[in-house]
């Protein structure tokens, strides 16, 4: 009698081969799930409250989250980008880069169905998700970069795509239709729809993949050591600081608050305009803008500021659940990264559907 076989032991993989990452035993990053909340919290309150208070102030929610939390949320998608492609160790490939393309037009489908609630409703909340879609597909060819190539280009990009946005907006017809686009205005005015999205609208695409390079390159790192959280906090929280004192300076020694008053509140009385002028962006094209610090005014000094802004706030929310790990608070967790992307996409698709109509803002404030 023969004894029994025993079962062949498993072929250890090649040297140089990795075998597919298992997300669903993955711990996450409880301090980027943290930073994803309070960027669509911060959404939520910029889209609820108007830019100023009926006295012309700025309110509360702009002044704390004007433009930040945009950025926060997009420098997280690339944070997120990151991590489905491998991590610190980016496996770049055709299935991997078809993936994240399949992605793309879903995402902007969603976002031009709400453009249809957001115009019904005359909210114009303008939606993220059309340049969300794009982002995704200009982030193909940055998936294999290493870390300190995509930093460089994040601030590269800040710098410079500003300067072109605005060049080509100041020659570029503006769109034809008012609010968000739809899914009608792609097939009726393709153009204009592509010309919002890459250049005039609240998100120019042709800007924002700096906040993408900036989260593919933050990915790449280790999120669980406490120096790069040190790092991420300090250093970007001083780029922050740095942009809004550069751009205050350049406002107030050269007249910049004035400048602009003239060209975009014409009519306006001074003591009126002067704090929209440094919190709302004009509508009427001058180089003025480019020094201007006001969200989403897409200027070299707003790009740097939110994105420094965006990547302390993950550096703090990452040394904060550090920190609570550390007293065994119950904040580590497991599951597959579809679960983040699933909850965000689903908050953000309820933001318009609580967002105050124009007719309800005057109800609540006559003064509007």
């Amino acid at each position: 009698m023969r004894p029994p076989r025993r079962p062949p032991s498993p072929t250890p993989p090649a040297e140089g081969h990795r075998a597919p990452a298992d997300h669903r035993d993955k711990p996450r990053i409880i301090g980027v799930d943290a930073a994803r909340g309070l960027a669509l919290l911060g959404m939520f309150a910029v889209h609820v409250f108007t830019p100023l208070d009926s006295d012309a102030s700025p309110s509360v929610a702009w002044m704390v989250a004007g433009g930040r939390s945009a950025a926060t949320f997009v420098v997280l998608t690339g944070v997120g980008l990151a991590f489905t492609t491998g991590g610190r160790h980016p496996v770049p490939g055709r299935t991997v880069k078809a993936a994240t393309a399949v992605r793309a037009p879903l995402i902007g489908l969603v976002g031009l169905l709400l453009g249809y609630v957001s115009n019904a409703a005359d909210l114009d909340v303008g939606v993220i998700l059309p340049c969300y879609a794009l982002l995704f597909l200009l982030a193909l060819p940055l998936l294999g970069l290493r870390p300190r190539t995509l930093a460089c280009a994040a601030l590269g990009i800040a710098v410079v795509a500003p300067i072109i946005v605005h060049a080509a907006a100041g020659r570029l017809l503006a769109p034809r239709f008012d609010g968000d686009p739809t899914l009608t205005h792609v097939f009726t005015d393709l153009i204009a729809v592509a010309v919002d999205l890459l250049v005039v609208g609240d998100y120019p695409a042709a800007a924002w993949p700096t906040c993408i390079c900036a989260g593919l390159a933050i990915g790449r790192l280790d999120l669980g050591s406490a120096r790069v959280a040190v790092q991420l906090f300090g250093g970007r929280l001083a780029l922050a600081a740095g942009a809004w004192f550069a751009s205050s300076l350049w406002l107030f020694r050269l007249g910049g608050p004035r400048q602009l008053w003239q060209a975009g509140y014409p009519g306006t009385h001074w003591h009126e305009a002067h704090d929209a002028v440094l919190w709302d962006t004009p509508d009427r094209p001058t180089w003025w803008s480019l020094i201007s610090r006001a969200p989403h005014s897409t200027t070299p000094f707003d790009m740097l500021h939110t994105l420094g802004a965006a990547t302390a706030l993950l550096g703090a929310l990452l040394l904060l659940t550090r920190a609570a790990r550390s007293r065994a608070l119950p904040l580590h967790e497991t599951g597959p990264p579809e679960s983040g992307r699933a909850v965000r996409m689903t908050g953000y698709s309820g933001n318009p559907n609580i967002t105050p109509s124009e007719y309800q803002w005057k109800m609540i404030n006559p003064q509007i």
